[in-house]
């Protein structure tokens, strides 16, 4: 049964952590979550029942030969035996599908923070991961609990320096890629992180909120195989088809509440039945139920309530209705056009008798214009004459003063 859940692998995330973690590995995802979720649920229920037929058949007597490889202790109670023979309960070993892949995730990131800030060889990250199954948990009402504590001691393991341990830049992008290079070895990859999650969820959750743990051992086989069947926390793939998703069963309502690719009934009423997804476009395009308009609207129909699938019936029933319509608007239009005819015609002959008015205007002008200039002109002509009348009459008198002058001074002398 561990095995078998450290092989589940989600796609999809339907839940939260609330004790945090980081994203999800989905290198190894290349079998179908429906399968995945039948094996898992099918491998547990084999692994109860020869628990049940044979506890203890391979070593009566308790001796240390028995396998220990589904122990739930940490490393550090490993390897040795006591004088009583060891009786660990078969539990129910499903977790939170989503735990386990956060949780998975977040181990591989702290053993590459070790590798690459800590100094350590990867062996040693793991080893002092794997020494978390042996701490201690505080009895304190007060602080931190359940799986919490345990992200609390991984984010102080990250933080550690150790002996030889360095500052290193771009750390984060170092230790990305110091994971991808862990994540294709042996004991690092999915299904050997998801097996350290499981174990690590076991010891931590103390509340059991996200994993199942029920002593198998207390029910019988026709309990057994029902509770391996019906268990909340077993792995569950998607039924609908496209989807991907893989979850703990107690999701899966809300899951298929929001299942993209659940075939669902037209949201406005048609008959039609369509993946979720796809449900936007269809209500929005050639849903037959969709509210339209009558094409005639612009003419004044007004059908009320008029939806897609209806509109080539209306238009066959209301047809004569339509063409009077239509016939009142080109009446209507007719009407209008004339009456801009009209109005055209009084603007034309508005502006010629405008024109021609300003133009006999501009004329008795003109000759006005002239009139004045012909005036200036004779004054003008009549001035110079004048002009040069005073002119000679003035050199004459000139002549006849300087003559008498002349005269009177010959007198004089």
């Amino acid at each position: 049964a561990r095995e078998a859940a450290a092989a589940a692998e989600p796609t999809v995330s339907t839940n939260t952590d609330p004790a945090g973690g980081s994203g999800r590995d989905d290198s190894d995802s290349t079998v179908d979550p429906a399968d995945k979720a039948d094996s898992l649920a099918e491998n547990a229920r084999e692994t109860a029942v020869e628990a049940t037929v044979s506890t203890n058949a391979s070593d009566p007597a308790g001796s240390c030969g028995g396998d220990d490889s589904d122990s739930t202790v940490g490393p550090a109670d490993e390897g040795g035996c006591d004088s009583e023979p060891a009786s660990a309960p078969a539990l129910c070993e499903f977790a939170d599908v989503e735990t386990l892949e956060l949780l998975s995730a977040r181990l591989l990131n702290t053993m590459a923070t070790r590798v690459v800030q800590g100094g350590l060889q990867p062996s040693d990250a793991m080893a002092e991961v794997r020494g978390l199954l042996s701490e201690k948990l505080s009895s304190a009402k007060k602080g931190p609990r359940g799986l919490a504590v345990l992200h609390a001691r991984l984010e102080k393991l990250e933080a550690r320096r150790s002996f030889g341990g360095r500052f290193v830049s771009n750390a984060a992008d170092k230790v990305a890629g110091k994971a991808r290079e862990l994540e294709v070895r042996g004991e690092y990859r999915h299904g050997g992180r998801q097996r350290l999650a499981l174990e690590l969820v076991q010891r931590y959750d103390t509340t059991r909120e996200w994993h199942c743990g029920c002593d198998m051992e207390q029910l019988g086989s026709t309990e057994r195989e029902r509770h391996l069947t019906s268990c909340v926390f077993r792995p569950v793939g998607c039924s609908h088809a496209g989807c991907t998703a893989l979850f703990s069963a107690r999701y899966e309502a809300a899951h298929d509440g929001s299942c993209e690719f659940k075939v669902v009934r037209c949201a406005l009423g048609c008959k039609e039945s369509l993946p979720r997804r796809d449900m936007e476009a269809h209500v929005a395009g050639p849903c037959a139920m969709r509210p339209a308009e009558c094409p005639f609207r612009a003419l004044g129909c007004l059908a009320p309530g008029l939806v897609q699938g209806e509109v080539a019936s209306h238009l066959e029933e209301a047809r004569d209705a339509h063409l009077q319509l239509a016939m009142a608007r080109l009446l209507q239009q007719d009407q209008e056009l004339s009456e801009l005819r009209q109005a055209m015609t009084e603007m034309r002959a508005a502006a010629e008798t405008t024109a021609a008015t300003s133009a006999s205007a501009a004329a008795s002008t003109i000759a006005g214009l002239q009139k004045k200039i012909a005036a200036l002109e004779a004054g003008q002509a009549a001035a110079q004459a004048a002009a040069k009348k005073s002119a000679a009459q003035a050199k004459d008198t000139t002549a006849a003063l300087a003559t008498r002058l002349a005269k009177l001074e010959r007198e004089r002398g």
